[in-house]
């Protein structure tokens, strides 16, 4: 369950930051678009929270069964990120910052 929370949350922080680039949501985000270099930077940390999610999925067992798993979770994930978007979009900042925390205590509680 703790490894499921980690890919989960962190999957969450990835497609959180692939919304903040684009200008729909960072409209419902911050009010504003951002410039060309902020949305660049969060399209890159999206991928790269997301690969670096798959990378430690595939780490800790069997690669097809974890490819797997992961998809699975960034079902989830998106399932998640799509509602709030949807229907509390101006709870997206502290939503962001409990899937951080989150990520972090699972982390730490995995590796004990």
């Amino acid at each position: 369950m703790i490894f499921f929370l980690i890919i989960w949350s962190l999957s969450n922080l990835g497609f959180f930051a692939l919304a903040s680039s684009m200008s729909k949501h960072q409209k419902q985000i911050y009010l504003t678009e951002l410039d060309a270099s902020k949305t660049r930077f969060a399209r890159c940390i999206g991928w790269l929270i997301l690969l670096i999610t798959l990378g430690i999925c595939i780490s800790q067992g069997q690669m097809s069964n974890m490819i797997s798993y992961w998809v699975g979770v960034l079902t989830f994930s998106a399932l998640f990120v799509g509602l709030i978007l949807s229907y509390f979009p101006e709870k997206i900042k502290k939503l962001m910052q409990m899937c951080l925390l989150l990520s972090i205590i699972s982390g730490l509680l995995y590796l004990l």
